[in-house]
C-alpha cells in the first residue's frame, strides 16, 4: 500500500476504508507552550503535529451567531451585596418578551464586559441568572439566533481562507463544530438550572433542543459550502452525568440521528464527542450511526476500552485510547505506554484512531506525550 498523506489517512479511516496505518491524532490546549513552535500560529501548530509524526486536524470556525435585527441588547455590570464577584448582565428585548442572563465576572473571565451568545463553559460554570427560566422564554429565545445571510457566509469565507490554504499546503483535514447539542442550553442556564428545566418542563426542553438541532443543520450546510472535511457534533453534556438514559433516548437520539442523515447527504463524515457518563448509553449512541465517536475517558469513568469496542466498533470509527488527565499527567511514562499498548491491542482489526480524551495541558508531563507517540510508532512501525 502506498504511503498516504495525513488527509488521505484520516479520511480513509473515517469513511471505513483501510489506511496505510492506524492514525494518531491528538490535540493541544491553547495555553500549551512547546519549545521551537508558536502554537498560536496555525502553521506552526500544524508543523508541530507533523514533526511528531501525528495527524493534525485544522479547526475552522463558522460565522458567529447573531440575533435578529429587531432585538434590542443592553449590557451592564453590577456589584451585588453578598456576592464575591461583580455580575455582568445581558438583556435581550424581543417581540416575544425580554430575556436576561447574569454571569459572574471572575478573574479568569475572558470576554471583558460582555457575555457571548450562546456561550461556553465559562458561562455555564459562572452562572448567576439563567437566560431561560420558564417555558414562556422559548419563543423569545428563537429571536436570538438568526440564520446567517448569504453575504455574511461569503464574507466569512475570506477570513478562513488562510486556514483552507494551509490544509491544502500540508494535505491535512479540516474540521468544523457544526453542533453543540444540549451544551448550548447549559451555557445559557448553568448546570443546575439546565437539568431542572429538563425535568420540570420536558416539552419546552425538547422544543429548545429541536431549535438548536435546526441551527446545526444550517451550520452543516455552511461547513459544506466552505469545503470542510469533517463535521464535529459535541455531546459532552448530554450523557448520564446530567440526564437519565430516558432523556437521552427521547431528546438526543432522534435529533442526532437526523443530523447524521443530513451529513451523509452532504457526503461528509460526522463524529460525536463525549467524555464520561456514556456507559448506559453505548447502545443508543451506536444506534444513532455516527461515522466516528471520539473522546471516551477510559480511566475516569466506568467504561473501559473493551466496553466501547463491544458496543461501537461494528457501527463507528473509534477515536480515543489514552486518558489525558490520568496518563499524560503521571509522574513517569509507564502508565502512558501501557495505555497505548492496551488501546492498540483492544481496537486491533477495527476502524480506529489513537487519540487522547482531552486536550494536552501545560501542567502535564510533556515526556509522557512524547512517550505516547513513541509507543504508537512501535505498533505501526514508522
Amino acid at each position: 500500500m502506498k504511503i498516504m498523506s495525513s488527509r488521505e489517512r484520516m479520511l480513509a479511516v473515517l469513511k471505513g476504508e483501510k489506511p496505510d496505518y492506524t492514525p494518531c491524532s491528538i490535540y493541544f490546549n491553547t495555553a500549551l507552550r512547546i519549545d521551537g513552535y508558536d502554537l498560536k500560529n496555525p502553521e506552526d501548530r500544524i508543523k508541530c503535529y507533523l514533526d511528531m509524526g501525528t495527524d493534525p486536524v485544522i479547526d475552522v470556525f463558522l460565522p458567529d451567531v447573531k440575533p435578529y435585527e429587531n432585538v434590542g441588547i443592553k449590557v451592564w455590570t453590577e456589584d451585588i451585596e453578598g456576592e464575591k464577584y461583580p455580575v455582568i448582565f445581558k438583556e435581550y428585548t424581543t417581540p416575544e418578551g425580554i430575556l436576561r442572563q447574569g454571569i459572574y465576572r471572575t478573574p479568569d473571565w475572558p470576554f471583558g464586559e460582555d457575555i457571548p451568545f450562546p456561550g461556553n463553559d465559562h458561562c455555564a460554570s459562572n452562572n448567576y441568572e439563567p437566560l431561560l427560566k420558564s417555558p414562556e422564554d422559548v419563543a423569545a429565545f428563537k429571536y436570538l439566533w438568526a440564520k446567517p445571510e448569504d453575504d455574511e457566509i461569503e464574507s466569512h469565507n475570506g477570513s478562513i481562507n488562510g486556514l483552507l490554504k494551509l490544509s491544502d499546503k500540508y494535505d491535512v483535514i479540516t474540521r468544523a463544530t457544526v453542533g453543540q447539542g444540549l451544551a448550548v442550553l447549559m451555557s445559557l442556564m448553568g448546570a443546575e438550572n439546565f437539568v431542572l428545566f429538563a425535568v420540570d418542563h420536558p416539552e419546552a426542553f425538547k422544543e429548545l433542543a429541536a431549535f438548536e438541532h435546526s441551527m446545526t443543520i444550517e451550520r452543516m450546510k455552511i461547513a459544506d459550502y466552505y469545503g470542510i472535511d469533517l463535521f464535529k457534533r459535541f455531546g459532552g453534556y448530554e450523557q448520564t452525568n446530567f440526564f437519565s438514559p430516558a432523556i437521552f433516548k427521547s431528546v438526543v437520539v432522534p435529533l442526532a440521528s437526523r443530523e447524521v442523515i443530513e451529513a451523509r447527504k452532504l457526503g461528509k463524515p460526522m463524529y460525536y464527542r463525549v467524555v464520561t457518563g456514556m456507559k448506559p448509553l453505548l447502545e443508543d449512541i451506536a444506534a444513532i450511526g455516527f461515522d466516528c465517536v471520539e473522546g471516551f475517558e477510559p480511566e475516569l469513568s466506568n467504561c473501559s476500552n473493551s466496553d466501547i469496542r463491544t458496543a461501537l466498533s461494528d457501527s463507528s470509527v473509534i477515536w480515543t485510547g489514552v486518558s489525558s488527565p490520568v496518563c499524560l499527567n503521571a509522574k513517569d511514562d509507564a502508565m502512558t505506554r501501557k495505555a497505548v499498548r492496551d488501546a492498540m491491542e483492544t481496537f486491533e482489526d477495527t476502524d480506529f484512531i489513537l487519540g487522547v480524551t482531552n486536550s494536552i495541558r501545560q501542567h502535564f508531563n510533556w515526556n509522557n506525550t512524547l512517550a505516547m507517540v513513541d509507543e504508537w510508532k512501535k505498533y505501526v512501525r514508522i
